[in-house]
């Protein structure tokens, strides 16, 4: 085999394979072809909400329309918005979603950190419990907290039997939170707090000054997660709130029942059954509607943090002295 030759069938398998500093054209179709693939699966039901919810009626009961409408119908979102009581579903989710996210990421950054720079009796026992926790679904442990607040005379008073937990670290899934904290805080130098303490810097302004910095991709990890988890949880809202009526939230009067967004979809059928008095299944459109107004929120969180919540994974996993 002559040398052109050769040197022809290793330009060609460059190309096509790659080499040690460039990916050729099959792995990287073999990569794009799966992670569309993969994309494709999670966003179809998606797709499917959006096409649904802005097809007018006649779109829906006729099968020559599938995936684009004859003409957009925004009907469907007057009419999920009524049916919602948007604005008073989004100001009480809201509420019930950040505060005790916030709340609940300040007290798991205090005990990561005093995890991760003192030493006291059992510590490594206490760790391991923290992820027994965490195993343990929240279900198992919904019952026994409500009859411990009904005890306490808590029960069924909002705020109270989400915002105390997450006072407490006791909040959503709040152990891998304080675990999280803890590899951020054990991973970045000693040095730098005995410096400070040199300093004459106290202990609490050691922590918000020196340590709190230094572990802002925790800080993100735990903000974003909490409001998800607190936004998307039914059954702990629904067991502690699902009698209260006609309270106040922050000042602010929340008439009927005392339901966030996402549970408001678990029982729109019945509520657009009581405020229209048609049957709901036979416009799952504006099912599909208001279900896309209660992700919208979150979409747009996400989408506006993605490029810090990226940043906060990918460092999640450094190392230090």
């Amino acid at each position: 085999m002559s040398s052109k030759m050769q040197s022809a069938l290793g330009k060609t398998r460059k190309i096509f394979l790659g080499s040690k500093t460039r990916r050729g054209i099959v792995p990287s179709t073999v990569t794009y072809v799966a992670l569309i693939s993969l994309g494709f699966a999670y966003l179809l039901p998606l797709f499917n909400i959006i096409v649904q919810s802005i097809m007018t009626t006649q779109d829906i009961v006729d099968p020559m329309v599938v995936w684009v409408p004859t003409r957009f119908y925004m009907g469907h979102f007057r009419q999920a918005w009524n049916v919602l009581n948007f604005t008073e579903g989004l100001y009480l989710t809201v509420v019930m979603s950040v505060i005790p996210a916030i709340l609940q990421t300040i007290s798991t950054a205090l005990a990561g950190y005093a995890f991760a720079r003192y030493e006291f009796p059992l510590k490594r026992l206490w760790i391991v419990m923290l992820i027994l926790v965490y195993i343990v679904p929240t279900q198992v442990l919904m019952l026994p907290r409500f009859l411990m607040y009904l005890d306490m005379g808590i029960g069924n008073l909002p705020p109270l039997p989400t915002f105390l937990p997450a006072i407490f670290g006791q909040g959503l899934r709040s152990s891998i939170f304080v675990m999280i904290f803890y590899q951020f805080f054990h991973s970045y130098p000693k040095s730098l707090d005995e410096a400070a303490e040199i300093d004459g810097c106290g202990r609490m302004k050691l922590f918000w000054k020196i340590a709190v910095p230094m572990v802002k991709p925790a800080i993100v990890i735990s903000l974003l997660f909490s409001v998800v988890w607190y936004w998307n949880e039914t059954s702990m809202f629904g067991m502690f709130y699902g009698q209260v009526r006609d309270v106040s939230l922050l000042g602010v009067p929340i008439e009927g029942h005392f339901e966030s967004l996402p549970l408001r979809i678990l029982r729109f059928h019945d509520r657009f059954e009581d405020l229209e008095g048609v049957a709901a299944q036979l416009l799952d459109s504006v099912t599909f509607a208001g279900t896309l107004l209660s992700m919208l929120p979150i979409l747009i969180l996400y989408l506006v943090l993605q490029r810090h919540f990226v940043e906060s994974v990918e460092r999640s996993g450094i190392t230090g002295e």
